[in-house]
């Protein structure tokens, strides 16, 4: 019996190291021919019908009826630019048109356009003529505008395909008679108005050219410019203007319970608190970056949209603002102030900032309708971003033993505050109002700011 066993398990075992052996030898049986390779017949696929094309700036939309041919997996164009570039763009299966690009200057070329199969097998080419259009860099370069604004150069253009441009700026060193360079931007917005600050406000000549994707550059646009001069507004003749009061001719703050806020006529003076100042002058005071105690904080009981009014005193034509949040001199992280205020609770996120048209010092001319734009003029919406770009709020929790009390990079936005540049040709403005329409906490309504600075110029 004990014989039987040794018999049968050693003939076992020679019959499953026969089939392994076998397995293998099929495996290697197959060749290096099969591996790596695609699957599908060698069948060539049906060429493609009916092109028809559009041509627009820069590049040209191929339409196509699509074969009826199962083989076919997409359709591959290959061309030559203007200027000698060998490119090539693929549409899948599921689209009927393909989009071709990269070109120079307006032209028109062959683009020929193969049918592909599954196993990479191609049709005859189909040849299609094709007129692209003026490229974009060429266009905004044909409408570039060089161009003064507030201690500094701007270029502006149009940029209506919304393609992908650089721009880079040039001042002539008066040393040696050469263009240096002074910025450059990546760009692909609709509208290009690209700004290189701290320049002197003497006239000097200025040189701006515009590169595609490809890295082509335009001719070189240059002219004299006289950079326009700023200076921060002073705040010693700031002071608040309350127009619901002014409206209704009443001489006390009237009682807001249950009311949407239409303006500031509360006031602000009322959120005190032991060793705290948060009266509205503490908005342009000169302290910031120490601002736990002090600082513009309005009611928590509020409700958002919330606004206030200010009377430079005199009028003057803005060219930027600078914001600062509450925030206190000290490291943010476990422990700290900070934790409770930079970039959370009433830290403002979305505001809108707004200029009066009216500019005399009869403050019951001044309108409080302030979506009215024959008494005021909307000076842009901006937002208080992280440094990362994100709006993301500071929760001071974490996981995995790592808390969020954010980096090092938004401890130096804080320190520098939020910058904005006004619009140009806005009217000179006397009256400016802070609309703050988001904050960073949901929850809270209280809008908590260190300080503001205006800057721009009195002509």
């Amino acid at each position: 019996m004990k014989n039987f066993f040794k018999k049968s398990n050693f003939k076992n075992m020679k019959v499953k190291v026969l089939l392994m052996f076998s397995f293998a030898a099929l495996l290697f049986s197959c060749g290096d021919d099969h591996v790596n390779k695609p699957g599908g017949g060698s069948e060539v696929p049906k060429q493609i019908l009916n092109p028809r094309v559009r041509n627009m700036s820069g590049g040209s939309v191929i339409y196509y009826d699509r074969p009826d041919d199962k083989n076919l997996r997409y359709v591959k164009a290959e061309y030559t630019t203007d200027d000698g570039m060998k490119m090539d763009a693929t549409a899948s299966f599921f689209t009927d048109s393909i989009f071709v690009q990269g070109f120079s200057n307006a032209c028109t070329i062959d683009v020929f356009l193969y049918s592909v199969s599954a196993s990479e097998v191609r049709s005859e080419p189909v040849s299609v003529s094709i007129s692209p259009e003026k490229p974009p860099y060429l266009v905004a370069f044909d409408n570039l505008e060089i161009l003064p604004t507030f201690l500094g150069v701007r270029a502006a253009t149009v940029n209506e395909t919304n393609a992908k441009l650089t721009v880079a700026m040039y001042k002539k060193n008066p040393d040696n008679g050469r263009f240096e360079e002074i910025g450059m931007s990546f760009l692909n917005d609709e509208r290009i108005d690209f700004t290189v600050k701290g320049q002197d406000t003497i006239e000097n000549n200025y040189m701006v050219k515009i590169r595609d994707q490809w890295g082509r550059w335009s001719d070189e646009k240059t002219e004299n410019i006289k950079p326009w001069f700023e200076k921060q507004l002073d705040k010693s003749l700031f002071r608040e203007v309350r127009l619901c009061v002014i409206q209704s001719g009443q001489d006390v703050i009237p009682d807001q319970t249950g009311q949407i806020l239409p303006s500031n006529f509360w006031g602000h003076f009322m959120h005190w608190w032991s060793g705290s100042d948060v009266r509205f002058e503490t908005l342009y005071d000169g302290r910031y970056g120490n601002s736990i105690g002090t600082c513009y904080h309005t009611r928590p009981t509020g409700v958002l949209p919330q606004h206030f009014t200010i009377d430079f005193g005199k009028p003057y034509t803005l060219s930027r603002i600078v914001i600062w949040g509450r925030f206190s001199d000290v490291e943010m992280g476990a422990g700290s102030n900070d934790t409770q205020h930079v970039f959370r609770n009433g830290f403002p996120k979305r505001i809108q900032l707004y200029g009066s048209t009216y500019t005399g010092t009869n403050e019951r001319e001044l309108q409080d309708d302030i979506d009215n734009p024959d008494y005021w003029v909307d000076l842009g919406q901006f937002i208080l971003r992280r440094a990362d770009g994100t709006t993301d709020m500071i929760t001071g929790a974490g996981t995995g033993g790592s808390a969020d009390f954010g980096t090092v990079e938004d401890r130096l936005i804080l320190q520098r505050g939020h910058e904005f540049d006004f619009p140009q040709g806005m009217p000179q403005i006397r009256y400016f109002r802070f609309r703050s329409w988001e904050l960073y906490n949901p929850a809270v309504n209280a809008v908590m700011l260190g300080e503001i600075s205006l800057f721009g110029t009195e002509n």
